[in-house]
């Protein structure tokens, strides 16, 4: 619905970059705006979001790496389901990974993207033609259009010499070189974190090794080209403390954490559910505490879905043959909230989902406070959600708690 001028009242702001941080207050947005902050009850002149009373406020969360099954794989998601899905899951904004079919490595495809009111699409271009990992893409006509960083999704960059090139060329343009660090040599045909778990279930293993040789690489990479590395589903404990590292040492690296490698375990693929099948795949227990550390500490920049939609010829199958991913972009802040829902949990979410996204994105900076932009979520760590928008079927069973409540963009709000 669209409201030139209305009031949020009695809202809990959560936003560590607030002045009004941990504060119950009455918002006034007009305009697009905020126009004024005051003290609950106490604000007037226009007319007030009843389901937004007592609910939690923070800025837009921003899932920064999700897919839509279009173009080319409309049974899977459509743009349409999944504008639905991000909504319901509280985000204003979403970044969509390339790997469609075909693939968005050209100007026309980032320029075809549809436009909704209640959530901002951003365009991740790909970095090289095809997705293939040799001749990169077209990367300054891409940014030209409006893409704001560049990834070849999960297709690893094998390439050492097209990781440079990507990264020495990126920098003119002001853009970030997304790497998915997964070195599948070392696990041809793994399916499972090499684990207990895969050795009862018969499954075969993908080592840590895969992942943090490539994180050890690519970060060598990036220290010798220069440019703005981002290193995409940290999956374990020692990819970790390699970001941590060298980040102490000055190199610009960002890196981002899937939501079900800090809700689930590798534990979880005993059950033979194949929607817990995903790549990087859920390691141990060990490997989900450094994850949570990460976060907590901001070594991990990002919380994303990785919303990976897929039908039922794709996973209801043996898990053998089953395609890696998950439908999570609508449970994505409820399954956090079922593992912790304290303060400084809340204050990570809110950094990770809100303010290091604009950063590293470029987006203009949104906080709870006046004369920012209308760009908010609003939540409960005690709600309830229920049903679906989203087309996959493949949404894993975790404990879930917490629901966003809706969203304000611009002049539109929007219940979910």
């Amino acid at each position: 619905m669209t409201q030139n001028a209305f009031i949020l009242p009695s809202v809990h702001v959560v936003d560590p970059r607030s002045p009004f941080h941990g504060h119950s207050v009455d918002v006034f947005i007009k305009d697009g705006q905020i126009q004024a902050i005051d003290s609950p009850g106490t604000l007037h002149g226009a007319p007030e979001v009843d389901w937004a009373k007592g609910m939690m406020l923070s800025p837009g969360w921003i899932d920064s790496r999700a897919r839509s099954g279009a173009p080319g794989h409309e049974e899977r998601e459509t743009y349409d389901s999944l504008a639905a899905a991000a909504l319901r899951g509280g985000f204003t904004h979403v970044a969509l990974m390339p790997s469609t079919h075909p693939v968005r490595d050209n100007r026309p495809a980032i320029e075809a993207l549809p436009e909704f009111q209640h959530v901002v699409w951003i365009p991740v271009g790909a970095l090289t033609q095809g997705l293939n990992g040799e001749k990169l893409a077209e990367l300054a006509d891409m940014r030209a259009a409006g893409a704001l960083a560049f990834s070849d999704d999960k297709h690893p960059v094998d390439r050492p010499h097209t990781l440079q090139l990507a990264l020495e060329y990126a920098q003119g343009l002001d853009a970030r070189v997304w790497s998915f660090p997964m070195e599948r040599n070392l696990c041809p045909t793994g399916v499972a974190h090499e684990g207990l778990s895969a050795l009862k279930s018969g499954m075969a293993p993908i080592p840590a090794l895969a992942e943090t040789i490539r994180v050890q690489r690519d970060l060598a990479i990036a220290e010798y080209a220069g440019g703005g590395l981002h290193l995409s589903g940290l999956s374990c404990a020692e990819s970790v403390e390699m970001v941590r590292e060298a980040k102490a040492r000055g190199l610009d690296v960002s890196a981002d954490v899937a939501i079900a490698n800090m809700v689930g375990t590798d534990s979880d693929i005993e059950s033979y559910d194949t929607a817990v099948k995903l790549m990087p795949p859920l390691r141990g227990s060990i490997d989900q505490q450094a994850l949570w550390e990460g976060i907590l500490d901001g070594t991990i920049d990002l919380i994303v879905s990785d919303h990976d939609p897929m039908d039922h010829e794709l996973k209801n199958c043996e898990w053998g043959s089953a395609s890696f991913g998950a439908a999570t972009i609508e449970q994505c802040f409820s399954w956090y909230c079922a593992v912790r829902s304290d303060r400084p949990a809340l204050e990570a979410w809110v950094e990770a989902v809100a303010h290091r996204p604009r950063t590293l994105f470029g987006l203009g900076s949104v906080t709870v406070n006046i004369g920012s932009p209308a760009d908010f979520t609003l939540f409960n760590v005690d709600g309830e959600q229920s049903g679906t928008a989203s087309l996959g079927v493949n949404v894993p069973s975790w404990p879930r708690q917490g629901c966003a409540v809706g969203t304000i963009l611009d002049e539109e709000v929007s219940a979910c």
